[in-house]
């Protein structure tokens, strides 16, 4: 999980920059309109900017979302036979996308190939 912190700490740095109006240099400014940057032993939130504004899934959001279903498979808590069924708001998911139907089951397998090989925001809602 380390890495994952290092990940985006360097992300949010490579898109941020020091306010012009501030004279911390500890301060920087990102352009993204949400960001959330946490410690993920502690759980401890380093940096946030608007964290509760809902978000349709971004890159980062479906590496993330994959990363706890490998913890999951990992901890034997579901597996790649398992059926996720689709809801009606997963299904309304825009952008990229594999074009799932509300009530369609599809397995745990199948879901990640999708997130990973069609970047599918429908997949990953589900």
């Amino acid at each position: 999980m380390r890495c994952i912190l290092s990940l985006l700490l360097s992300f949010t740095m490579l898109f941020s920059s020091p306010s012009p109006a501030s004279s911390d240099a500890g301060e920087v400014s990102v352009s993204a309109p949400s960001a959330v940057l946490m410690e993920a032993s502690t759980g401890q939130v380093i940096y946030e900017k608007e964290p509760d504004m809902s978000r349709h899934p971004a890159s980062i959001t479906k590496i993330m979302t994959m990363i706890l279903i490998f913890d999951a498979l990992q901890e034997g808590k579901i597996s790649l036979d398992d059926t996720v069924t689709v809801s009606e708001y997963a299904a309304s998911m825009g952008g990229s996308q594999v074009f799932l139907e509300a009530g369609e089951t599809q397995t745990v397998d199948t879901m990640l190939k999708c997130i990973s090989v069609a970047s599918a925001n429908d997949a990953c809602v589900a």
